[in-house]
């Protein structure tokens, strides 16, 4: 019995075409870092997504489908979100997360062919541990709908969550950025590493967006109090050498990430990685 075979006689209600859709339309890291039981949720969540669209008005359709599920011998909770992709998706999200004062472990998103968005999000209570705050949820889920369907901008309740949450002179270490050109692809590759913090993948998914790239994948780890991560961006055409944008990007998120003041201004000493003809080149931002 093949994968698609196994997972199809899991899911009730669904038809066969239906699910056969949902592996033609996805990549194949997708069904590497998901497992049978995650695949067999969203083919669910997708399948609630488009009975919606029938069902709903115009902003009606723009809700996205979440779903939690607490994973108690990993000490969190697993929170699925499957919605069409838009513009400053992923930072929206994170967003949320942050007003409703929870912590994202790791991350991945992905995104199918006929553009329906499947975030995946492991997060915890800022004691650590699985979501037991049925407000935390509650607030997630409206900050959440006004984004998306409201354009809401979460700007000023990050900052109230930051000050409650983040400690004076947090953020002081330098992250590390590097950007880079996918060969295969029309694609560029960011890898950030840096001492976690209240609101930072918001921030970094912000710069990404405000520099006119499109989120096309991203994996996320926190360890020992270091955040991990890895994105994939594109632009709507191939780029030949590296876009106008990616330097600017990364300079403008070094600056941001200790905090949010002065986003011209990278720190004094900030690493930035970025290709260049003979290689990598390492700049200083002074």
């Amino acid at each position: 019995m093949s994968r698609q075979q196994r997972i199809a006689a899991s899911v009730s209600g669904i038809h066969s075409e239906e699910i056969s859709a949902h592996f033609n339309l996805l990549p194949e890291r997708y069904f590497v870092q998901t497992d049978d039981s995650e695949v067999a949720i969203h083919i669910g969540m997708v399948n609630r997504l488009l009975h919606s669209i029938s069902a709903a008005d115009s902003l009606g359709s723009l809700r996205p489908v979440i779903e939690w599920h607490d994973d108690f011998a990993r000490g969190c909770t697993v929170v699925h979100v499957v919605t069409w992709d838009r513009a400053g998706l992923f930072f929206k999200l994170a967003g949320a997360f942050s007003v409703a004062g929870l912590n994202i472990l790791a991350a991945r998103i992905t995104t199918r062919n006929d553009h329906i968005a499947i975030d995946t999000f492991e997060v915890a209570e800022p004691g650590h541990g699985p979501v037991r705050d049925a407000q935390a949820r509650s607030i997630f889920e409206h900050c959440v709908e006004e984004a998306l369907v409201s354009n809401k901008d979460l700007d000023v309740e990050i900052a109230a969550q930051m000050r409650k949450y983040s400690p004076p002179g947090a953020g002081g270490t330098t992250p590390i950025v590097e950007v880079y050109l996918e060969i295969a692809s029309p694609r560029v590759i960011v890898e950030i590493h840096a001492p976690d913090r209240f609101g930072l993948l918001y921030r970094i998914g912000h710069v990404i967006t405000d520099h006119k790239f499109n989120l096309a994948a991203a994996r996320v780890h926190t360890q020992r109090g270091l955040r991990s991560t890895a994105s994939t961006s594109s632009r709507a055409t191939r780029p030949r050498s590296t876009p106008p944008g990616s330097a600017a990007c990364a300079r403008r998120w070094s600056a941001r990430s200790p905090g949010l003041p002065a986003p011209d201004r990278p720190p004094a000493g900030a690493t930035i990685r970025s290709p260049s003809a003979g290689g990598r080149a390492q700049l200083a931002a002074a």
